[in-house]
């Protein structure tokens, strides 16, 4: 009886350990489904990787030109006998211009004086009972600005052994001057305008 009772207990130890041995290997078959379904419904997709640029913004800002300033102020009358320091004339009239006075010469020549002396170094008015100076072209005459300041000098003949009175004058009173005394030298600045005007105190 204690033989019998032996081997039924080693039975039920043999039944249990093929049991064990299954339900672990069931396990193990259940673990490797679980995670190769879980690992299959899991599994991270990559996420394309997003570039991101910065384009930095330039201000530009332009100057403006910066006005460029002629030699002569704009609209200021021309003169016709810019490059001379002289002229030799009689002024046939006066015209206003923007404002400025601008004299209408008549260019007079001295006589045995080239035109280009007279226009460098001018000439020296005395008194005189002659004609030293001729008109030789009245037909063609000349524009001269009046430049600003500009003085005027009346030279009158007394007798034509003194000399001559000379007193200030206007550019108004130098075109009423009267022949012989309406002969008049001009100095000229170098835009060609006159400065100075002084009359031929003939006797």
């Amino acid at each position: 009886m204690t033989d019998h009772m032996t081997i039924k207990t080693r039975t039920t130890s043999g039944h249990r350990k093929r049991a064990g041995l299954c339900l672990g290997a069931a396990v193990v078959v259940l673990e490797v489904v679980v995670l190769s379904g879980c690992g299959g419904g899991n599994t991270a997709v990559p996420e394309p990787a997003v570039t991101v640029t910065t384009t930095p913004t330039v201000t530009v800002t332009l100057a403006r030109p910066t006005p460029t300033v002629a030699a002569t102020t704009t609209g200021s009358p021309r003169s016709d006998v810019a490059g001379r320091r002289f002229d030799l004339g009689t002024i046939v009239r006066v015209k206003d211009e923007g404002g400025v006075p601008v004299i209408i010469f008549n260019r007079w020549s001295a006589r045995d004086v080239r035109d280009s002396t007279v226009a460098a170094k001018g000439l020296t008015l005395r008194v005189h009972s002659d004609a030293p100076y001729v008109d030789r072209n009245a037909e063609v005459t000349y524009q001269i600005p009046v430049a600003p300041g500009a003085t005027f000098t009346y030279a009158h003949c007394i007798s034509i052994d003194q000399p001559a009175r000379r007193e200030s004058s206007t550019l108004k009173k130098f075109t009423r001057l009267q022949d012989p005394e309406n002969l008049v030298l001009l100095t000229l600045d170098r835009q060609g305008r006159a400065t100075r005007a002084r009359n031929d105190p003939a006797c």
